[in-house]
């Protein structure tokens, strides 16, 4: 547990954040301290240079006359310095000093000795005999441009060090405390940014191929998360399009390949228990024949559709002449109209030729089961008609025929796959129900539609409008519902 708390993201997330604020809270504190000091240090730095202007300025007035101890008294009680004062003469000789200069001298080292005689003031922290550290400045005395002595000013750092020491101090209490708050802090940060992926890794171990439709918990922003929860829900989405579609070909393929299974079983036993000619078992073989043509044909398509619904339908794309396939199947529709003295109609509304876009082997599997269902359909002497016209960019094929039609509450549901009208019938004529949704997968992947127009004992039009330059790029997939 404390191995996998380790390596947590609340853990990491937690350390790395603190660690952040830790290194900026030691750089600020780090900074402010030396911003601290050094203002500290050039407030004494200001004043011993004031303290030196002023002697200076006074011992000006009376250059040509030697120093005056009483008079540096007076200056240091009128500006009631608190600093340690001493001069020195032409030969860098104490000649006078405060009166709280118990020690009696100050140090005149030989880098403050040659930048005097440079002219230049120096300054220096010195520690006296005493252990106490003076800030000293070590400043010229001219006339005329020329050295006549040295002022030194001195003073006691001890404030200046008490103060950074008590801020050393306030750091060094307040940081451990404030970095502790500032973890305590990261950590329920982080809680609350990791929490919502706790929940969704929890939702989505309970999802499997059973309960695909549920869908996790959106955070409710769209932030990273959001986006990661819309792309899984999504992904879900299609998983459970793809199971449904699985479940419904095995659902499909089983209630449809019973019946004629249980014809050839049924047929089967009994010609090997009452058959005893050659022709008994030659029919009963034309007999389970029949029912295989027809097992092979529902399969085929419901090949056909589950390719279509999942995207992978294969068109053969050209441009061929569209009048030609029409006036073709005009003449299929006569020959399949013969048997029941169907009279087929052609009607073509357009000036020219038309040529479109498309699979042309697909349309013509299209426009056939058309025409066989109207021609199905149509009692006996009844007439059918076939026509073609141009709507804007959509060429349109309208096959209307005057047989049962379809009833109003009916016509939603027609090209569902496996839905008929009349279940008895359709079944006894050899129907499997999947024609008219062969129809509309064909259509729209050609990036078309289909609709139907129809009145009980009136007859029926179906109309496919179809793109002259065929479908685009990504052709929408086929709604077909089972």
């Amino acid at each position: 547990m404390d191995f996998f708390l380790l390596r947590s993201i609340r853990f990491r997330l937690t350390f790395w954040y603190a660690l952040t604020l830790a290194v900026i809270l030691a750089a600020s504190a780090l900074f402010s301290f030396q911003y601290f000091s050094k203002t500290l240090r050039q407030q004494v730095d200001d004043q011993l240079l004031a303290i030196s202007s002023e002697i200076a300025t006074a011992h000006a007035s009376h250059a040509d006359q030697p120093f005056d101890c009483n008079r540096l008294q007076d200056h240091i009680h009128q500006g009631n310095w608190d600093a340690y004062i001493l001069l020195r003469g032409p030969n860098l000789q104490a000649v006078c000093a405060s009166e709280n200069l118990l020690v009696g001298d100050l140090e005149f080292g030989p880098v403050a000795m040659q930048q005097v005689r440079w002219l230049n003031p120096h300054f220096e922290t010195v520690e006296i005999a005493s252990g106490m550290h003076l800030r000293l400045l070590s400043s010229p005395l001219t006339h005329n441009g020329h050295l006549i002595g040295v002022v030194q000013v001195a003073r006691n750092l001890g404030q200046v060090q008490q103060i950074l020491g008590e801020l050393r101090l306030v750091y060094s209490l307040v940081g451990p405390f404030a970095i502790f708050w500032l973890c305590l802090g990261c950590w329920f940060l982080a809680d609350q940014l990791v929490s919502p992926v706790v929940e969704i890794t929890a939702a989505a171990r309970e999802i499997n191929s059973e309960n695909l439709a549920r869908r996790l918990p959106h955070p409710g922003h769209r932030d990273e998360l959001g986006q990661m929860v819309l792309s899984f829900n999504q992904m879900l989405e299609r998983l459970e399009s793809a199971f449904r579609r699985i479940r419904q070909f095995s659902g499909d393929a089983s209630h449809e390949l019973r019946t004629p299974l249980t014809i050839l079983r049924g047929e089967t036993e009994v010609t090997l228990r009452w058959a005893k000619t050659p022709e008994e078992f030659r029919d009963m073989l034309r007999s389970n024949m029949e029912e295989i043509d027809r097992m092979e044909r529902i399969i085929e398509n419901l090949l056909l559709l589950a390719k279509s619904e999942s995207g992978e339908l294969t068109l053969e794309l050209r441009e061929f002449n569209l009048s030609d396939l029409v006036q073709a199947l005009y003449m299929q529709g006569r020959t399949l109209g013969e048997a029941k003295r169907i009279s087929v109609n052609l009607r073509v509304d357009v000036d020219e030729e038309m040529r479109i876009r498309g699979d042309e082997l697909r349309l013509r599997q299209m426009f056939l089961n058309l025409i066989a269902n109207g021609i199905k359909y149509t009692p006996e002497g009844g007439a059918l008609e076939i026509a073609m016209s141009r709507d804007g960019e959509m060429a349109r094929i309208d096959v209307a025929d005057n047989g049962i039609g379809i009833p109003v509450e009916a016509q939603p549901y027609i090209f569902d796959r496996f839905y008929r009208v009349d279940k008895a019938r359709n079944r006894m004529d050899g129907g499997s129900g999947l024609g008219l949704s062969i129809v509309k997968s064909i259509a729209v992947a050609h990036g078309g539609r289909i609709s139907v127009h129809s009145s009980p004992g009136q007859g029926s039009t179906f109309t496919v409008l179809l793109p002259i330059n065929g479908p685009s790029e990504v052709a929408p997939r086929p709604a077909i519902l089972g």
